[in-house]
């Protein structure tokens, strides 16, 4: 599945020196073709929105996606994001899918078994240079207009995460309609790096980072799709 061109040492170095890395050309190109038509087409999707979010009385915590419910809840997030961290965009939460056998038609479910085999772990390992991860997490992602994830640095205490990475799967995506992954300083007040969703490219950062995905814009072509998740030492 990974590109049999990819030359991984100059990655890796700037990987080491920087603490993040986009490398284009991820994953052989039919691959990503794949992976593209499943999350356009095939996905059953689901809104991702804090847990535990107050929500307006008579308002349903979950919606079907375009909904006028989910506009509703979207409206919701966006104004509970003006005091702190939010999130809304739609997931399918492909480790849980994998386990309880739901929509066993999805490639999906292949790259949550290639994610975990022992040649990937052998290639995050040598990539990152960290000899103790021992799993990959996964989700599908889709931000549609208006979609956003406020400033976090990844940071969970139930579990090990060593790297966050995402496998963006957007064709052509433009800086100026939003949906850019922004890395931030120490105190969140400024932007350091910023990493434009480029078709079939890995986005790969050590946690705890503060990061950011900005808001997509209304007039964005398309959704913003990738396979995101974390590195985890246990």
């Amino acid at each position: 599945m990974i590109s049999n061109e990819l030359q991984l040492e100059p990655w890796r170095a700037r990987l080491r020196a920087h603490g993040r890395v986009q490398i284009p050309g991820f994953l052989q190109e039919e691959a990503a073709e794949r992976l593209h038509q499943c999350l356009r087409d095939e996905v059953p999707w689901e809104i991702a929105q804090r847990t535990g979010a107050e929500l307006p009385p008579g308002l349903p915590r979950e919606a079907a996606p375009g909904s006028e419910d989910d506009a509703r809840l979207l409206q919701a997030a966006t104004a509970r994001a003006r005091d702190g961290f939010e999130f809304y965009f739609d997931r399918y939460r492909m480790i849980d899918a994998r386990r309880e056998g739901r929509d066993p038609q999805l490639v999906l479910h292949a790259v949550v078994d290639f994610l975990n085999s022992p040649e990937f772990i052998a290639f995050a390992r040598q990539l990152t240079g960290d000899a103790e991860i021992r799993m990959t997490s996964a989700i599908a992602v889709r931000y549609r207009h208006g979609h956003f994830l406020r400033s976090h640095s990844d940071h969970a205490s139930d579990e090990d995460r060593a790297f966050a990475y995402v496998v963006n799967l957007s064709h052509g995506w433009r800086p100026d309609w939003g949906g850019l992954l922004h890395f931030l300083d120490p105190t969140e007040s400024r932007v350091i790096d910023t990493f434009t969703p480029l078709w079939n490219s890995l986005s790969l950062f050590r946690v705890p980072q503060p990061h950011e995905v900005s808001l997509v814009a209304p007039w964005a072509d398309c959704p913003r799709y990738s396979i995101t998740g974390w590195l985890r030492r246990g």
